[in-house]
């Protein structure tokens, strides 16, 4: 029986995936579940699975970046990403990664069990009975040989976050958010996988918030160009040459927000983050408050914050104390008791059970991993 492990930040959606197929009569069982990329190294390591469904946009570390990484320690594993249309145009040539197959949202039973067929010659013969520990002992050495430490995962972690949230934010920063996830990279030789993969990732970041906003790809590079983003990225000979390059592709994207008239839902929307910006510390910050900051119904509120961003009031008020968490955790020398009243936590437990659900890791992990 071949072992799966689902990989998506949504419960409701690894529910559908461990449910939604009769695994055991494909031949398949599902061995483990996670949240994030770090559940899902420690998951893989425990379970060793020979498929991981992999989302691709996930808090802490990427579904890109989560494949090179279990391709590094599980050399035979079989990946396939479940994305969205409007960002899997490109992720599709990602190829080096090692990702055998992809799933499209919203997809079927049918759909599934395509894929499966699709990936089954690629999976290990079970007959060998020596293979899954041979599986693991390769596994092993690739961990112990890993020229990527977890800092560097978190570091670029919170960067794409902050990308994130200032594209959304229309934060004029976000092209220095931009330069320091490329600054991180630089360690690698410029064309090696690990490298491809997370530039990729920072391409994809642009073209999904543009596909998010409405704007077709083509509006979003030179039109004279012959080569797709991805394409093009690839010919770029230096890391000089492809910063230039995707920093000037997130300036067309940032243009293109900002020639949009703003409407009077976006508005609405910008000063209900400010407000939030402004008053994350309150420890009973609400839904509720935050309508009331901006003077509107909080019913309408939520409707409109859920359209423009995808996410819900309380979601984002988490996301802004996480972000401001980790930030004081960075600079060190602070107690964890002051740091969780700082961003509106009363009860440090509770605070580190929710940091723990955001990135994997408790606070106490991440101070520990970021300082070796």
């Amino acid at each position: 029986m071949y072992k799966v492990m689902i990989v998506d930040d949504e419960p409701l959606f690894r529910d559908f995936l461990r449910l939604k197929m009769d695994w055991q009569r494909h031949g398949f069982q599902v061995c483990c579940e996670a949240r994030n990329g770090q559940e899902a190294l420690a998951e893989a390591e425990k379970h060793q699975p020979h498929l991981a469904l992999v989302d691709i946009n996930m808090p802490f570390m990427d579904g890109i970046e989560l494949a090179v990484k279990l391709k590094d320690r599980f050399g035979r594993i079989v990946i396939v990403f479940i994305s969205g249309h409007n960002e899997f145009e490109y992720v599709q040539k990602a190829v080096r990664t090692g990702v055998q197959d992809y799933l499209l949202k919203p997809f079927n039973e049918a759909e599934m069990t395509e894929m499966l067929e699709r990936i089954r010659p690629k999976l290990p013969h079970l007959s060998a009975g020596r293979e899954i520990d041979r599986v693991a002992a390769e596994g092993a050495r690739a961990a112990s040989a890993s020229a990527h430490p977890g800092q560097e995962a978190l570091e670029l972690g919170a960067v794409r976050d902050a990308i994130v949230l200032g594209l959304r934010m229309k934060d004029a920063d976000v092209l220095d958010e931009v330069r320091k996830a490329v600054g991180r990279l630089r360690s690698s030789t410029w064309g090696d996988e690990y490298a491809d993969a997370m530039m990729m990732g920072l391409l994809s970041l642009a073209l999904t918030f543009a596909g998010e906003r409405g704007f077709a790809y083509s509006r979003v590079w030179d039109s004279g160009e012959d080569k797709a983003p991805y394409d093009r990225l690839k010919v770029c000979a230096t890391w000089d040459e492809a910063e230039e390059w995707l920093i000037a592709l997130y300036r067309r994207v940032i243009q293109l927000t900002e020639d949009v008239k703003p409407t009077k839902a976006s508005s609405l929307f910008s000063a209900a983050i400010r407000y939030i910006e402004q008053h994350y510390s309150d420890a009973d910050l609400s839904a509720e408050q935050v309508a009331g900051g901006v003077y509107v119904d909080s019913s309408y509120l939520r409707r409109i914050f859920r359209k423009e961003s995808g996410h819900s009031i309380v979601d984002h008020i988490t996301h802004i104390r996480m972000k401001k968490a980790r930030a004081l955790l960075l600079e060190g020398n602070r107690r964890l008791s002051d740091i969780s009243e700082s961003v509106g936590y009363a009860d440090p437990n509770y605070f580190s059970k929710s940091f723990k659900k955001r990135f994997g890791v408790s606070p106490t992990e991440y101070e520990q991993l970021v300082r070796k």
